[in-house]
């Protein structure tokens, strides 16, 4: 479930100058925010009552009488959560953030992540002879991770920061470009997905940004929520690795499921050839 406090703290700056002021009255004085209606919030922020149920309607699918209720609930919470990180933070604390993230995270993605499109990632997966995925810095983890999942089964899957051989390689007929990347602006992953697209390649984007250009070109987008990483300050990449890697690991167990029993057999198979060969 959405945190309404936390969202209205990570999205402040995508709220228009009047939705900000009320979003910072209600993230300054929550327990007087779940005793008021459009009208009383609107005279304290000096906004129209409709701004103030526009930004309800925004945050909360319920509008006003949905967003107090969730409100009532978490102002229990240590609004301390909502930041990423902070000097003074014991290792208890960090623990309790990054499990607050984490959780926000995984449950907007189940929320903004559509049905429709991942199935519709999975057909194009289905029906390519070779997947080439791609991601720079911590995206290319999820590239990697997606390539030792997707082998298991079968698939002739190629993950590799060369970009030129990449380019080589989606010259193949019937060939799929997945590209992941949280900004959904990296060069490098722009790049090899206007390649992808001038030889009319489908192009699966995994991204945290639905507007960025590799979205925009992209046949099928798959939409994480990055659990507040987007904002000013981004240590590094914790919450939006785990929601990208949640994602590939959704596309893999949907995969699984359009043909359960012979993609079970080839992860028998594979394990049988790890355990023979390695070790178990």
């Amino acid at each position: 479930m959405k945190n309404i406090l936390f969202t209205l703290s990570n999205d402040f700056e995508k709220f228009s100058r009047s939705e900000q002021k009320v979003a910072r009255f209600m993230i300054d004085y929550p327990r007087e925010v779940i005793q008021m209606n459009a009208e009383e919030i609107s005279d304290r922020t000096q906004v129209s009552p409709a701004t103030v149920v526009r930004l309800a309607k925004k945050i909360c699918k319920s509008g006003l009488p949905g967003l107090k209720i969730q409100v009532a609930s978490e102002i229990k919470v240590d609004d301390s959560l909502y930041t990423e990180v902070n000097p003074s933070d014991d290792l208890d604390v960090m623990k309790h953030k990054l499990e607050f993230r984490i959780s926000h995270a995984i449950g907007q993605t189940n929320q903004i992540l559509l049905k429709d499109d991942v199935k519709k990632a999975t057909d194009v997966v289905e029906q390519a002879d070779d997947i080439y995925v791609f991601g720079m810095g911590t995206s290319n983890l999820v590239a990697e991770d997606f390539q030792q999942k997707f082998i298991r089964i079968g698939k002739s899957v190629i993950q590799t920061l060369d970009t030129h051989l990449m380019a080589v390689g989606l010259a193949r007929p019937n060939s799929v470009l997945i590209v992941v990347s949280d900004s959904g602006e990296t060069k490098e992953s722009c790049h090899i997905t206007r390649v992808a697209s001038s030889l009319n390649i489908p192009i699966i984007a995994i991204t945290h940004a639905r507007n960025s250009t590799i979205a925009k070109n992209s046949t099928v987008t798959l939409i994480y929520d990055d659990g507040g990483e987007s904002g000013v300050l981004r240590t590094a990449a914790t919450t939006s690795l785990l929601a990208q890697l949640y994602v590939v690991d959704l596309l893999y167990y949907a995969y699984l499921t359009e043909d359960f029993s012979n993609n079970k057999t080839r992860l028998v198979q594979s394990k049988t050839i790890i355990a023979e060969n390695f070790g178990k």
